[in-house]
């Protein structure tokens, strides 16, 4: 792919699983693949553009989830509309299939599906990427917190996708990177690759933008001779932290220990500027201050939704998660609509906890 608009681009690669209301939820693969089509074919006819190259377009994973793909955008303008449309457009294929779309980094009763958000950002040079790469990589513990969406059944683990190793977990140096690394070099671009798939589509360019910003500022230091530490023994420490606890995982540096809410907001506060600088619409901006000020990922809030449903406890819930709930109340349905969960605790925390 060719630099974009001077490096300064950003795209999003969003991969879920089309769940089937059969005992074990698979669907056969040429059913995936009608449907996969059935995707492309709206994209192509709403999006105004398609590209089975770089984007936006649609296609089966050969690892198992779907993936629908922005186009390589210039602000988070223009990301969030392709992120949005193209999943939206994806739901309403599934749905009329009679299926879920499961955005969200495993899927429980199904230890070996793992989903993936992965975002791309551009820059000019090699000189100006490794120093980008370097503070991005800095950044992943924090990152990986904000996007957790993957909990075990009793919260001990926040991200399961990660904690069972799944691919983008290696801090490679910029000369190797790979598919195993948490940010690979691809294609003129940067892919951070470590983030479990998010269950909404703003969430996914919430975390996108969270990136974006990261990255210009780096510029900007790159620009101004600032230096950038390649130490990363503590961040591969936070990591596992991040894995283990989400955001409310305790980082360490040094001898200093800090919340990773406290990380994010800090961060938060000097990637706003460029969040403004590119167009980040004001919805995406709130979704990524409410994760870092309440505290919560995606996680949390799965972990809410099955405590809501469990009248028969955990293990009997995941033995029979595609038939154990009448089809209003299924669980994958439930974490399809996490928005929905999190508007209503939002407002309850508002009133007092009433």
């Amino acid at each position: 792919m060719d630099i974009i608009n001077d490096g300064h681009s950003v795209g999003l690669e969003k991969e879920f699983y089309i769940v089937n209301h059969g005992r074990n939820g698979h669907l056969h693969l040429g059913e995936e693949m009608g449907i996969a089509s059935g995707i492309g074919n709206r994209m192509r006819a709403e999006m105004g553009a398609y590209d089975d190259e770089v984007g936006p377009k649609a296609y089966l994973d050969a690892s198992g989830p779907m993936e629908v793909v922005t186009r390589p955008c210039t602000d988070l303008n223009q990301l969030t509309n392709d992120i949005t449309t193209a999943y939206d457009i994806a739901q309403e294929v599934v749905e009329a299939h009679g299926k879920y779309a499961l955005g969200m980094g495993t899927r429980p009763g199904a230890s070996d599906d793992k989903a993936g958000l992965h975002v791309h950002v551009g820059y000019s040079d090699e000189a100006e990427a490794e120093y980008v790469f370097t503070v991005l990589k800095h950044h992943v513990p924090e990152i990986m917190a904000l996007s957790a969406n993957s909990p075990n059944k009793d919260g001990t683990i926040k991200d399961m996708r990660a904690a069972n190793r799944s691919y983008g977990q290696r801090y490679s140096p910029f000369s190797t990177t790979s598919n195993e690394s948490v940010i690979k070099k691809r294609n003129n671009t940067l892919e951070v690759r470590c983030m479990d798939s998010q269950g909404t589509a703003e969430e996914d360019a919430a975390i996108g933008a969270y990136i974006l910003g990261i990255a210009e500022k780096a510029k900007i230091d790159y620009a101004n001779g600032e230096g950038v530490s390649d130490r990363f023994g503590d961040d591969i420490k936070n990591h596992e932290e991040a894995i283990k606890d989400g955001m409310a995982a305790t980082f360490t540096y040094d001898d200093e220990t800090k919340a990773v809410q406290d990380v994010a907001q800090d961060t938060f506060v000097a990637i706003l500027p460029y969040l403004r600088q590119y167009d980040c619409p004001d919805e995406v901006v709130g979704i990524l201050a409410d994760k870092i000020v309440r505290g919560r990922s995606g996680a949390d809030d799965i972990l809410d939704i099955y405590a809501e449903h469990r009248p028969h406890g955990f293990m009997e819930t995941l033995a029979f998660p595609f038939t154990f709930w009448s089809r209003r109340k299924a669980l994958y349905n439930d974490l399809a609509h996490q928005r929905e969960w999190k508007a209503k605790e939002r407002e309850r925390s508002d009133n007092g906890g009433a």
